[in-house]
């Protein structure tokens, strides 16, 4: 087994950009279709930009008339912008060479709204295509659906306000549960005691920011924060150069919850049929019968144990709290962790131990064999890594080769997550 840094993680179907691309290479991009091969190559430029058409169809396996029949429409629209990817050298009065033209998205064509709903606390923020954070506001999760969403509906009116005459493209909400298949609704956050409600209903503007009936809103797409954080991740390792291939991985996102987004074969993968929308709720498995309670109704769940939320529990044990003291939470627990404390050091090996144990159960019941985690688990990784990889190593996905378990983004499952969601969104409807 090996433990990849994540600093060389891979990005999705992408070749690396020193490796020759071969005709083989292009036939197969070619063959899965005009509209796929569009979806790969916007993923690409919108997350290394600016890149040229032949470091492009490099990069995605794809013709080079593929790359200038996707980009031609987009370019005319001004959605796409070329540029000169670097001065032309110059000597003796004339141009000694014509300087390469460089792709990128156009920051004035548009913008995305992201709204992340969280446990205590939810941010809403705007983007450009870019991906850059233009504003954003954050305010403590009200309780009643109702409430949290007006709250949330009046902050992402006033940000499309003062977003200087842009147009909205797209809106991204990133909540902490299942989602119905439309992804248009939380059909239940355990953590939030909310069932069925309606969040892409609350969030309808039109392309000006202004309140819209949902025949002419832009797009909203509500996802699970474990899937919207994998997207982000995804991002990520698309824009690193000299990316490995990268088709299928698991992303453990763990904050108050425990919550698992699911790739294959380079696209995230939500379930089928009526459980659409409810793939990766492996944080709700047993792994200890007859356990701990967890919010959910059962007892044992994997996230009693493995969040970041169960490191205070496991913290304190059995000890009774004096004088109504609150147990540590999870950044102190590290910080004394840091500063030699034993107690806290155990607590994140335990804690490292029981996370181990599910991952190795999603990687015997999935087949898929790299893990990512994210979320405020990465702060500890240094005394979780080791106890985690012991307990893959020794279950059934201990005996698979290959397997690995490498850490993430920490911030990937919050607003960072929800303006992911919104871009592959835009880069999947159609675009113009």
């Amino acid at each position: 087994m090996k433990e990849v840094d994540s600093t060389t993680a891979g990005a999705v179907r992408i070749l690396d950009a020193r490796e020759p691309r071969t005709s083989d290479d292009a036939r197969d991009a070619d063959a899965q279709g005009p509209a796929r091969a569009t979806v790969m190559l916007l993923r690409l430029l919108r997350a290394a930009q600016p890149l040229s058409r032949a470091e492009l169809a490099r990069r995605v396996g794809v013709n080079r008339s593929t790359v200038t029949e996707t980009f031609k429409p987009l370019v005319a629209a001004g959605l796409v912008r070329e540029e000169p990817l670097q001065p032309a050298v110059h000597g003796a009065g004339r141009s000694l060479g014509r300087p390469a033209a460089a792709l990128s998205f156009n920051d004035e064509y548009g913008f995305l709204l992201g709204v992340n709903i969280g446990v205590r606390r939810s941010t809403v923020g705007l983007a450009t295509l870019n991906g850059e954070v233009l504003a954003e506001e954050e305010f403590a999760t009200p309780a009643e659906p109702r409430e949290a969403l007006a709250l949330m509906r009046s902050a992402a009116g006033s940000l499309c306000r003062g977003a200087g005459g842009r147009k909205l493209r797209v809106i991204g909400v990133s909540v902490p549960g299942p989602t119905d298949g439309a992804r248009e609704r939380i059909t239940y956050a355990p953590h939030l005691g909310w069932s069925d409600v309606d969040v892409a209903g609350a969030l309808r503007f039109d392309a000006e920011g202004r309140d819209a009936p949902a025949a002419s809103s832009v797009p909203v797409v509500v996802e699970n924060d474990a899937t919207a954080a994998a997207l982000y991740e995804l991002r990520l390792r698309l824009g690193r150069a000299g990316s490995e291939r990268l088709d299928d991985f698991v992303l453990v996102r763990s904050g108050t919850g425990l919550g698992v987004g699911l790739v294959i074969g380079g696209e995230v993968y939500r379930g089928d049929g009526v459980g659409e929308g409810h793939a990766g709720e492996f944080g709700h498995m047993t792994i200890v019968a007859g356990g701990k309670p967890c919010v959910c109704g059962n007892r044992g769940c994997w996230e009693r144990y493995a969040s970041a939320a169960s490191a205070s529990s496991l913290y304190v044990g059995d000890r009774v709290q004096l004088g109504g003291q609150a147990p540590p939470r999870f950044v102190e627990i590290v910080a004394r962790a840091e500063a030699g404390e034993l107690r806290a050091q155990r607590t994140l090996e335990r804690l490292g131990e029981y996370l181990g144990i599910g991952i190795a159960n999603v990687i015997t019941g999935l087949g898929v064999t790299r893990v990512i985690v994210s979320g405020r688990l990465v702060y500890g990784w240094k005394f979780i890594r080791g106890p985690l990889h012991s307990a893959v190593a020794q279950s059934m996905a201990g005996r698979l080769s290959g397997w690995s378990v490498e850490p993430g983004e920490a911030s990937g499952a919050g607003l960072g997550g929800a303006l992911e969601v919104a871009a592959e969104g835009f880069i999947t409807s159609g675009l113009v």
